[in-house]
């Protein structure tokens, strides 16, 4: 990801969000209305599906109950260690033969609405990015959650890591080239690298800006239930990784359909 330019301030708190929705369990897919899906499409995660790219379920442990669940997860690192079979209780032959496809949060909430509906007994869930995790549980401390949880937490929700106070960055190049937004990711350092950029500037350094992580229950919450005044100028910039993973994708599909 490239890093915009930044040009001002807005003076927007985020790290309260994490008191909106402290969250003791995974994230799950859920209905959404058209705003909000405009606003979690940035959000990119690679999903679990069959030989066909459909969503497929397996079984697993989720809040201490066997269940079967559609999987989807932040990062390759997410997508690597559910391979491994040492989380949810998945079986080690099923998890290493588990496949992937990008999606963003938009269409996977949009995937599961259908299939959740039909099938009350099944749940969509949301994996963290364990590479996040250290960082997450470190910031969430900072932000006066109480160690025991922050580690649960930290372990359980994929994060929303943003800069406080929110930093207005407008973008170089591009479609939306010259629009200023906050800029959030589900890395930790992307935002950083932005604060650290700030802080080369007196007048942004004198506010001790941050890092803070928000889990991502308690994100989409706050671009639900907020007045778009407030969540309008807050932007989840998607992944690097995904966004190459999405590029390789199409340069293969390109390449075994030339004419199209």
């Amino acid at each position: 990801m490239k890093r915009p330019s930044l040009s001002a301030l807005l003076t927007i708190s985020l790290s309260s969000l994490v008191a909106l929705s402290i969250v003791g369990r995974p994230a799950r897919a859920q209905e959404q209305s058209k705003d909000l899906a405009e606003k979690l499409d940035g959000i990119l995660m690679l999903m679990v599906v069959d030989q066909q790219g459909q969503p497929r379920s397996t079984e697993a442990v989720v809040d201490n109950k066997k269940s079967q669940v559609f999987f989807s997860t932040i990062s390759l690192s997410g997508a690597e260690l559910l391979q491994t079979g040492k989380s949810f209780g998945l079986s080690p032959d099923v998890a290493k033969a588990l496949r992937f496809a990008p999606i963003s949060l938009a269409r996977f909430n949009m995937i599961m609405a259908p299939i959740l509906k039909e099938y009350p007994d099944k749940i969509a869930v949301i994996s963290p990015d364990p590479s996040q995790v250290q960082i997450a549980e470190k910031l969430l401390v900072a932000q006066k959650v109480q160690p025991a949880q922050a580690k649960s937490i930290a372990n359980l929700q994929p994060m929303i890591f943003c800069p406080e106070p929110g930093l207005l960055v407008s973008m170089n190049e591009g479609p939306r080239k010259g629009e200023q937004f906050v800029p959030c990711s589900t890395e930790f350092s992307y935002v950083d690298s932005i604060v650290k950029q700030a802080m080369q500037t007196p007048r942004l350094a004198a506010l001790k800006p941050t890092v803070v992580a928000i889990p991502l229950s308690s994100f989409i919450n706050f671009l639900d239930k907020q007045p778009s005044a407030k969540t309008e100028p807050v932007r989840v910039v998607p992944s690097g990784s995904i966004v190459s993973i999405i590029q390789e994708l199409e340069k293969k599909r390109q390449a075994a359909n030339p004419s199209k």
